[in-house]
């Protein structure tokens, strides 16, 4: 059904009435000429120009002229065919890709024709205007599940996507789990297993985890996780390497009952750099693969040369916790200034000090008590770069704490002592900052957010630009907008605040209660908080006027290489336009390229084509013939087999995805029923459609011209006639 109409900006009786005094002041104005003239051709004068002025009136009142259409539209099924390399795994099932192949083979979409699109995905999603099954590479280097269903749910509604048959073996190493989205999507999602569904009998490693950054003669844990499945009674030798050269190994008898094991080695860095660790562990007979056998991280290890300032608002089980976590940190000098009654403190702060100092710490600091001169000498310091650490107290003025607006990542807006227990909410989104890094692994979010409660006043604060939130919280399961943890990243500023207090309580009632127990696998979160915490401020690489990195350590073969960059002069200004060159690799691998200025200081490039391996890379930056100084880092290509993590095709997640979404799930033999499956979905219909425009005649050149000529029209004849 088809509608039309037409509006103007105003009301219809007093367009009419202006028409109507226009045509009457017409006829009026030619109801007696000089010279006369003939009836016809006064009443042809009259007709002209009553329709110009009609017209003109009728734009005037910005007439809009709109249609609706309605059409039905056919239900669509988008095709989503994984296109990793885990595709092509020959597993106890057989070969992975021979058995998609067969799927497609098998697979009889045609009572849906022509009502079907194809998509590809991996890393990223890819539309297949033409489809054959054997065009398909399988050679994507990571797996999205969720990124594939997210983009057709954007498509849905304009293109009445109705289903979704989602071709894979299950397994996701990159964004969120996909279940998510496929709830969001609302519409059944149809799965094909592709794999074997027992775990295949293979040894890897699943993780390296390491401080990215160290100091030297600093001993630092590095803990190498891998598993194992279908191996009894063998050793395998795990062995720590750095910049290629083996500095420890550990052999580990492997039993069958047991899947997950955790080594902890110690690295003692000896030289000032990048140094790139590696862990490896030996192959074994009959392993699926070796792809998975090494994992690096990069560490950036640092002169050894550190201090910390404490101010605390009185002495207090926070202060001593903390202090005496950063006393573990060896190299480190800590310098505690507490108050004492009234405005004194136990020992005077000295701005000499103050200045020596890499990181500043307050633990409920300041107090209404608090010399506004002190906390004028540290803005001076803060100003200056040094980063800081702010824990809430219950004594905490926040009034005072005004002072620091601009070096803290919040600003108070209102602020009473009244006190309740808050449990920390992580933001999904915030894993991946290195202050919550734990395993490294999704499994993260859990530990975090069975943390006992700590105290909080009634503060409420407003999060300053650059803030990251990483913890909201929660009261009695309740969640809360208000920020628990917030980090701030600002040109030569880093910044934490935890707007509570108790942290002790994530000690003692998480970590030393369990171990009191027996249970020696539980992380302690608050060592860990404070020590990434710690090494997170330590680190002033955005003090750097010239800071060039690659967008990840780690890239896999055949994936662009990117640069960013920031450049600053001495007032930490950002410079635009300069002349910026990376010099990537050497001899046969040695590659150039220039940097391209986006604005405000930052720069970005890119290069391809370069072989498998571990690259150093220069950058130098000139203004003209003025030299700005240069940076340098590192990155490998193609050594993280991330698609050989997890060979096991996940079933279980496939057939949660088609229960939540009313879909269903195949094993990839009987294939018959999947299109009368969709075809018979009470969602899988036709849709109307109203295609809904608006055509301005107003805003239309014709009418004005219409007008025009109708006027110069009346004025040849009435000059033609003898009109005055």
């Amino acid at each position: 059904m088809n509608s039309y109409f037409l509006s103007i900006s105003g009301w219809w009786w007093l367009l009419v009435l202006f028409c109507l005094i226009a045509v009457a002041l017409t006829i009026f104005t030619y109801k007696n000429t000089i010279p006369p003239i003939a009836k016809s051709k006064k009443i042809l004068l009259i007709s002209i120009r009553s329709i110009a002025l009609v017209i003109l009136f009728f734009s005037i009142f910005e007439p809009i002229y709109t249609s609706i259409k309605t059409l039905i539209t056919k239900p669509q099924l988008v095709v989503l065919v994984d296109n990793s390399v885990s595709m092509v795994v020959d597993d106890a099932a057989g070969n992975r890709k021979e058995r998609a192949l067969n799927v497609f083979k098998k697979l009889d979409l045609s009572p849906i024709n022509p009502n079907i699109i194809y998509y590809s995905f991996g890393e990223d999603v890819r539309m297949i205007d033409t489809f054959y099954a054997d065009s398909l590479q399988f050679n994507e280097n990571s797996t999205d599940i969720s990124k594939a269903i997210r983009t057709i749910n954007n498509i849905s509604e304009a293109t009445n996507t109705r289903a979704i048959l989602l071709i894979t073996d299950g397994v996701f190493n990159t964004g969120n789990n996909p279940l998510f989205d496929a709830e969001n999507f609302a519409k059944p999602i149809y799965t094909i297993g592709i794999g074997d569904t027992v775990e295949p009998k293979d040894i890897s490693i699943k993780s390296l985890l390491v401080n990215e950054i160290a100091y030297i003669e600093n001993p630092i844990p590095v803990t190498i996780n891998f598993s194992s499945v279908g191996f009894s009674n063998v050793e395998a030798k795990v062995s720590l390497l750095d910049d290629g050269k083996k500095i420890a190994e550990q052999v580990v008898n492997l039993h069958s009952d047991r899947t997950n094991y955790t080594l902890i080695f110690e690295y003692n860095p000896v030289k000032e750099g990048i140094r790139k660790l590696t862990a490896t562990i030996s192959e074994l007979e009959n392993e699926i693969t070796n792809k998975n056998n090494t994992h690096s991280e990069y560490v950036k290890v640092l002169k050894n040369s550190r201090k910390v300032v404490m101010f605390a608002g009185s002495p207090s089980p926070d202060f001593s916790f903390i202090k005496r976590e950063l006393d573990n940190e060896k190299g480190l000098e800590i310098v505690t200034y507490i108050q004492k009654k009234g405005a004194e403190f136990y020992t005077q702060p000295s701005q000499q000090v103050i200045s020596s100092a890499d990181v500043i710490i307050f633990c409920g600091f300041p107090i209404n008590s608090t010399p506004n001169n002190i906390l004028s000498m540290i803005k001076t310091e803060l100003d200056k770069g040094k980063s800081f650490m702010f824990v809430a107290g219950l004594t905490t003025d926040y009034n005072k704490l005004k002072i620091l607006e601009n070096n803290i990542p919040f600003q108070v807006v209102s602020s009473k002592p009244n006190e309740f227990m808050v449990s920390p909410l992580i933001n999904v989104d915030a894993l991946a900052n290195p202050i919550l890094r734990v395993t490294g692994t999704d499994e993260d979010i859990s530990l975090w957010n069975r943390l006992p409660p700590i105290f909080r006043t009634e503060t409420f604060v407003k999060i300053n630009p650059e803030s990251e939130v990483l913890s909201t919280m929660k009261i009695n399961n309740v969640e809360f907008k208000e920020p628990l943890l917030i980090t701030r990243e600002f040109q030569n500023n880093k910044q934490v605040a935890i707007m509570g207090y108790g942290l002790y309580r994530w000690k003692m009632l998480g970590y030393a209660s369990s171990e009191a127990v027996g249970k020696t696998d539980v992380p302690d979160l608050f060592e860990i908080l404070i020590d990434n915490s710690y090494r997170w401020l330590s680190v002033k690489e955005r003090s750097k006027l010239v800071n060039i990195r690659t967008t990840k350590k780690h890239f896999n073969q055949g994936e662009k290489i990117e640069f960013i960059g920031d450049l600053y002069d001495a007032s930490y200004i950002p410079i635009e336009n300069a002349n910026i060159k990376i010099d990537i690799g050497a001899n046969e691998n040695k590659r150039e390229i220039s940097m391209t200025s986006i604005g405000n200081g930052r720069y970005i490039g890119s290069v391809e084509g370069l072989s498998q391996g571990d690259f150093n890379f220069i950058a130098n930056a000139t203004l003209g013939s003025r030299n700005l100084g240069n940076d340098n880092g590192r990155f490998s290509i193609g050594e993280l087999a991330i698609e050989y993590q997890n060979l096991k095709q996940n079933a279980s997640l496939l057939k949660l995805i088609s229960d939540r979404t009313l879909g269903k799930y195949y094993d990839g033999t009987d294939l018959s029923t999947v299109s009368d499956d969709i075809m018979n979905s009470n969602s899988f219909t036709d849709r109307p459609v109203s295609l809904h425009s608006e055509f301005l005649l107003w805003n239309w050149l014709g009418l004005l011209i219409i007008a025009i000529l109708l006027f110069a029209t009346e004025w040849f004849i009435r000059k033609r006639s003898g009109l005055i």
